[in-house]
């Protein structure tokens, strides 16, 4: 393979990512025009353990 494939493979991978990204922020862009921010209220009763964070401060 010539020298500087890889940087080419590298290339083209972080290219069609950024293709693949730029798809998915439109398509959210569309999908917000559509419903709205917030389609259905977000539930009140999910919180997270207050306890869970405790394990990870040392």
């Amino acid at each position: 393979m010539p020298a500087g494939w890889s940087k080419y493979r590298i290339f083209m991978a972080d290219s069609g990512l950024q293709q693949q990204l730029d798809e998915v922020r439109a398509l959210l862009g569309r999908a917000r025009e559509l419903f709205g921010d917030n389609p259905i209220e977000p539930p009140l009763d999910i919180a997270p353990d207050p306890e869970s964070a405790r394990t990870w401060l040392l």
